[in-house]
């Protein structure tokens, strides 16, 4: 519904600013005017969507940069777990060959 009401609504603004301005179509007829303020409203209508499209851009990319730090903190927070079991490991092992050469 809106995708419809927006262009009709920036069409009939522009058809009532070119009819307010005196003197801009002087002589021209009607059919002239009303496709000037469709070309206007439909300029009017792209320029808002890329306005639309930036900011859902701006947006995504907000969104992605979080979910990259985010996924950057648990990945860190995982590897220093592993990095602490491994290190436990080693040090376990260190312990059994310690006792394996002093009892052999």
């Amino acid at each position: 519904m809106r995708g419809a009401v927006m262009p009709l609504l920036s069409i009939a603004s522009w058809l009532g600013v070119i009819q307010a301005v005196p003197g801009a179509l002087v002589g021209e007829g009607t059919a002239r005017t009303f496709g000037m303020a469709s070309v206007l409203g439909t300029l009017t209508v792209l320029v808002y969507r890329l306005g639309v499209w930036r900011q859902e851009m701006e947006n995504t990319k907000h969104n992605v940069g979080a979910e990259v730090k985010a996924h950057r903190d648990e990945s860190a927070a995982n590897f220093a777990r592993i990095e602490r079991r491994l290190e436990g490991i080693a040090r376990r092992m260190q312990v059994l060959e310690r006792g394996r050469s002093s009892a052999g």
